[in-house]
């Protein structure tokens, strides 16, 4: 309980923090796009003494640049007297992932002098190094009437430009760097207790979500710029592959733990197929892109990849849901909610939406809350687990004690077995505890008086069956007879009033105790009667 409430401090820190950096702009700080002209070079070779001759250039009439993929060069031209573009603003080219953009501003009548920003160039090289954003600061001396911008980019060219003083630059720069590392932070808590789950049970489900959570962080900080700002700053080739790389790759890790999170080879044979062939040729993707000049092509296959596996997932996950499987509330609440907000993402990329700040940024925001929901449906998987965790106890004490063998004294022989084994039946009958599907061997240990050790002992030495078996003798034999005096209750309702945590669990134990399954058991009942 401790950790939840530590947890839910650090998110109501973290919405606070959105609150911050969602709130109005500061009077200092505004979006200047519409201020500017454009000109397109689709030849990319035009020569920027040429570029000024141009007679044709077109007004932005939009408060965003809309080119989205292009191969063209884009120039832009600004008045120097505007006020937007006073001396010692600073211009913010609000894309992170853009590849080039150079700044000629007139120094004086004949001379141009030239600034670079951009992730093709090493960020120690940047005009501004300390910038979020490829960024300009407006020089003091200007001695012409327009200043011109040369954009170039295999990612989107879609997004606004805006213009702000220091301080609100230097403001800005404060808040958004609390807000990443404190996403980080949350990411990295989800990230070990996924990795604390693996290595405790050995569930290979839990290996790929810590996958998933690695791989789709390294993305987002790659697509939003923060990776290369801290991680690989002067790693250019790599940032310009490593957001199409994370993203591909986490489609594999992502899949493969819906695939063991759902069963889907049990519930549904041809979906589980798709996930898996698509998860395979999205991992063959990832050494493509690493050969390949552009990276435009895989970004598309990712993207609808990710359109096409929402409604793939969510649908087959209601489908499991409906049929008892109540333990992945969680799963199609917090997924759900991350992929639906996602789309929006998308079509952006897509070039489908216009650019907002809250439809770029709202996956980022949404991502550790997936995280955070996930995180209640994985502790109600570890709750499952404790059947299994008293299992394997019970099998190590059992061959810890075998008649066969050396082995250590028994736990047994200061205990009267006979009273001890009549008082836990005693309890078993009378309370019934097995109907709460809780119970384990530690709390069954507790109400009559022994240890775990011995309750296991006890129950192998006496009885020849595991505390599994034996509980479920119980959970069984009440089944039976709710099956038979209440016709009218359905199996998954009667699963639960027994202490079974799904329909199929419930299903699979009876048919195993019984050679039939509990509704040819009510059949045959009622045939009977």
């Amino acid at each position: 309980m401790r950790a939840m409430k530590k947890i839910s401090w650090i998110f109501f820190l973290f919405l606070m923090m959105t609150g911050i950096s969602c709130a109005p702009d500061h009077p200092g700080d505004y979006n200047v796009t519409n201020f500017f002209e454009f000109f397109l070079d689709s030849s990319t070779e035009i020569p920027f003494e040429e570029i000024q001759k141009q007679k044709s250039w077109k007004q932005i009439s939009k408060a965003q640049l809309s080119f989205n993929f292009t191969s063209d060069v884009i120039w832009l031209r600004g008045k120097t007297d505007a006020a937007g573009f006073s001396p010692d603003r600073i211009l913010s080219l609000e894309w992170k992932a853009l590849d080039s953009a150079v700044l000629y501003y007139p120094v004086s009548r004949k001379e141009f002098k030239t600034f670079e920003t951009g992730d093709t160039i090493p960020k120690s090289k940047w005009t501004l190094p300390e910038a979020l954003y490829p960024s300009f600061k407006i020089p003091k001396q200007s001695e012409g009437s327009y200043f011109y911008i040369r954009l170039q980019s295999k990612s989107l060219i879609s997004f606004p430009i805006r213009s702000m003083e220091e301080k609100s630059f230097n403001k800005r720069m404060i808040v958004e760097t609390a807000i990443t590392w404190l996403i980080l932070g949350i990411c990295a808590v989800m990230f070990v207790f996924a990795l604390f789950y693996y290595f405790a049970f050995g569930l290979s489900e839990f290996f790929f979500y810590a996958g998933y959570v690695v791989c789709t962080v390294l993305w987002y900080n790659g697509q939003y710029g923060n990776a290369y700002d801290v991680l690989w700053p002067e790693s250019t080739w790599w940032q310009n592959k490593a957001i199409i790389v994370f993203a591909t790759l986490g489609i594999p890790f992502s899949f493969q733990f819906v695939r063991m999170f759902l069963n889907t080879k049990l519930h549904n044979p041809w979906i589980d197929k798709i996930l898996l062939i698509i998860g395979i040729v999205a991992l063959l993707c990832v050494p493509a892109i690493l050969i390949s000049y552009t990276t435009k092509i895989f970004s598309r296959i990712a993207t609808y990849i990710y359109l096409f596996s929402i409604p793939l997932i969510l649908g087959t996950g209601l489908q499991i849901y409906f049929k008892g499987e109540k333990r992945i509330l969680f799963f199609l609440i917090s997924w759900g909610s991350y992929f639906i907000i996602s789309y929006n993402t998308m079509f952006y990329f897509l070039g489908i939406l216009p650019y907002s700040t809250p439809l770029l940024y709202s996956a980022v925001f949404i991502f550790p809350i997936d995280l955070f929901f996930l995180l209640f449906n994985l502790l109600q998987k570890y709750e499952k687990l404790e059947g299994e965790r008293n299992e394997i106890l019970h099998r190590i004490v059992t061959l810890s004690n075998a008649s066969n063998a050396r082995y250590v004294k028994s736990k047994l022989n200061s205990i009267n077995t006979e009273e001890s084994l009549a008082k836990l039946e005693s309890w078993m009958r009378e309370t019934k505890p097995f109907l709460d599907e809780k119970l384990d061997l530690e709390i069954a240990s507790h109400a009559v008086g022994l240890t775990v050790q011995q309750t296991s002992e006890l129950l192998n030495s006496k009885l020849g069956v595991s505390f599994r078996s034996y509980l479920n003798s119980f959970r069984i034999a009440e089944a039976k007879k709710i099956l038979k005096e209440k016709p009218d209750m359905s199996i998954l309702s009667i699963a639960y009033a027994t202490g079974f945590g799904s329909k199929t669990a419930f299903n699979v134990e009876f048919k195993k105790t019984t050679g039939i399954s509990p509704l040819q058991y009510r059949q045959s009942s009622d045939a009977k009667g």
